[in-house]
């Protein structure tokens, strides 16, 4: 990673497609440093779900290569994907919650994992979900929650081990607009620490009212970012 050394994500051509059907992304080329914001934005469908799926390492490319803190993620291990993944945050459109375990738990997860001290991790995630509004829910099972508290789980969740990479896919959708500009503060934050986050929405309203760079896919192309903003996305020619 000696030239890019400041990129943590590189996309070089890359293509996906299932079985022989047409591509549902094209020639994507682009490069993310490392302790940058960006919106991924685009219309249903538009593939947004799927890029983000590349980096968590569900998906492989069609053609094309991809490189992940350094690595073209074709040649790693699948030893080597848990180790991965702990590197990296994820809010998913459908939460992932795991419906045994409290909110309070879902939350400490990543930190118990990652082998810390299960009292302080729960600590933590406490601090966290009273931050997002769910203190008296923090002993609540995933199933007795709405789905804007759930939301408010998986995004507490992903951030919690300060992760290099934040991925989040639609993680205002099932929140009033006051409330997604409070957790985008949030990812902020969390961004000014180091991380490197990358948030799909559809929201025009939350992406407008913060000045970061945006990523816009149409019919499974990467379009330049609108003028409106800051040209920071870094497109390879």
């Amino acid at each position: 990673m000696a030239k890019n050394e400041k990129d943590i994500v590189r996309f070089q051509n890359v293509g996906l497609r299932y079985d022989r059907g047409p591509e549902i992304l094209s020639n994507l080329t682009f490069r993310l440093e490392k302790g940058s914001f960006h919106f991924l934005t685009g219309s249903s469908g538009a593939g947004k779900s799927s890029l983000l799926k590349f980096l968590y390492l569900g998906h492989e490319p069609s053609r094309g290569t991809i490189h992940l803190f350094g690595r073209d993620i074709t040649t790693i291990l699948r030893s080597e994907i848990p180790f991965f993944r702990q590197r990296i945050g994820v809010v998913f459109q459908d939460f992932n919650l795991i419906n045994h375990l409290s909110a309070l738990d879902n939350v400490a997860l990543p930190l118990k994992v990652a082998g810390f001290d299960p009292r302080r991790a729960r600590i933590h995630a406490a601090e966290l979900l009273s931050w997002v509004g769910l203190e008296d829910h923090i002993l609540s099972l995933p199933l007795s929650l709405s789905g804007g508290q759930k939301q408010r789980v998986a995004i507490a969740r992903a951030v919690i081990a300060q992760p290099d990479l934040l991925l989040a896919d639609e993680p205002t959708g099932n929140v009033d607009d006051q409330l997604a500009v409070k957790l985008l503060y949030l990812f902020e934050e969390l961004n000014k620490m180091g991380t490197t986050v990358v948030i799909a929405t559809h929201n025009r309203y939350v992406s407008s009212e913060f000045d970061h760079p945006i990523l816009h896919l149409e019919n499974g192309r990467l379009i330049a970012p609108g003028a409106n903003k800051k040209e920071k996305v870094n497109h390879d020619a």
